[in-house]
């Protein structure tokens, strides 16, 4: 007899696990398949930045829920996520300055905590930050940091105490259709069948929607991380994002610092599952040269550290989230674009509410798999 579950959700990174434990909670059977371990692929190397400001209003006021989420987790959910309040600032250059301010009063209409701070407030916030060519910055102070791998592994347990079972070194090889339905998925050791599947595979979950005939708009990119120590005393700051200088950055233990790539090219497209993952304390300390441009404290840090992952990207920048109309029971939750931690919990609650009650958060239409059925289509 076949292994059977109401839900099977395949990928077990935050949006995954996060799915798992809603749904068992709603009282769902559910399967959790991962090819490796809880948090294995790119959450286990995100930096887990959770912040609300986006220049789409729309983002914005359902990041805000996921900053909400994070900094009240034990309210809501099991375990721990790792939340430390650091605050953020997102440095904003003279030609965006109208706009972004007119867009920052807008989301504070709407209850944003967002400050709109000039160049020289930057500066009081932060004395060593290098203002050349700043025009202020969007500052968010319940803005900070949690540790993906413990938020996983928090959803995981939980999901399994609810009843639902995890199979980690258990591969999704294809989700079958009958009738054009998805009715299960075929794995390395074997076929589960069920009425819904959750594809939250990643850069994977494209090669699944294909082998089922629902091709998705969905690649990846090499991303990387580095570390580095400030010696001495370190005052404390709040995160940073920096487009015209190509980075971000958030603050870790005293003195330590997360440092990532805003540039373009650097973000190069690969196979996620044969891809360079070296970066030598040389490319740790280049991302810190390129940060010390602005932020003093940088200069001479020492390399102690690296992540190196992928993103699965699609064309828009945005994450694929919601039921697919060419495959009933099918619903795609991915294409995460990096953002992907910010709103775990608010994709595990969508997930729930459609296999529970076929609907999905009017919200959540920004992230809609239609947005993309003519240009996959047509290709």
């Amino acid at each position: 007899m076949h292994e059977y579950a109401d839900v099977i959700v395949i990928g077990a990174g935050t949006t995954g696990t996060s799915a798992a434990w809603h749904l068992a909670r709603a009282g769902a059977s559910v399967r959790l398949l991962d090819k490796g371990a809880i948090a294995s692929g790119s959450s286990g190397a995100s930096p887990g930045i959770v912040r609300e400001y986006y220049a789409d209003p729309a983002l914005s006021q359902l990041a805000a829920r996921g900053v909400r989420a994070y900094r009240d987790w034990r309210q809501h959910y099991p375990g721990t996520c790792g939340y430390q309040r650091t605050g953020f600032l997102t440095g904003i250059p003279a030609r965006e300055q109208a706009a972004t301010q007119a867009n920052v009063e807008h989301l504070r209409a709407t209850g944003a905590a967002l400050e709109w701070l000039s160049a020289e407030q930057m500066q009081a916030q932060v004395p060593d930050l290098i203002i050349d060519g700043l025009a202020g910055a969007v500052f968010e102070p319940d803005a900070g940091y949690c540790d993906p791998r413990l938020t996983a592994r928090s959803f995981a347990a939980g999901a399994r105490d609810l009843g639902a079972v995890i199979d980690e070194g258990r591969a999704a090889r294809r989700i079958v259709r009958q009738a054009g339905r998805a009715i299960g998925v075929q794995t390395d050791t074997g076929f589960i069948a069920c009425a819904h599947v959750v594809n939250a595979a990643g850069p994977w979950a494209a090669t699944l929607a294909d082998d089922c005939q629902a091709p998705l708009p969905i690649h990846a990119t090499r991303q990387s991380v580095g570390i580095v120590q400030v010696e001495g005393v370190d005052s404390p700051m709040p995160g940073y994002c920096d487009r015209e200088a190509g980075f971000y950055l958030r603050p870790d233990q005293p003195g330590g610092y997360f440092i990532g790539s805003l540039m373009a090219a650097e973000g190069v497209a690969i196979d996620p599952d044969s891809f360079d993952r070296s970066f030598c304390d040389a490319n740790v300390l280049a991302y810190r040269d390129r940060a010390a441009l602005r932020l003093k404290r940088l200069t001479g840090a020492r390399a102690t550290g690296r992540r190196v992952s992928f993103f699965d990207n699609t064309p828009d920048g945005n994450p694929i989230v919601g039921p697919d109309p060419r495959v009933p029971g099918l619903f795609v939750a991915a294409g995460l674009c990096g953002h992907g931690f910010k709103f775990a919990p608010l994709f595990g609650q969508a997930i729930a509410q459609w296999v529970l009650q076929g609907e999905m958060p009017a919200q959540m239409g920004v992230f809609a798999v239609e947005r993309f059925l003519g240009s996959v289509q047509s290709t």
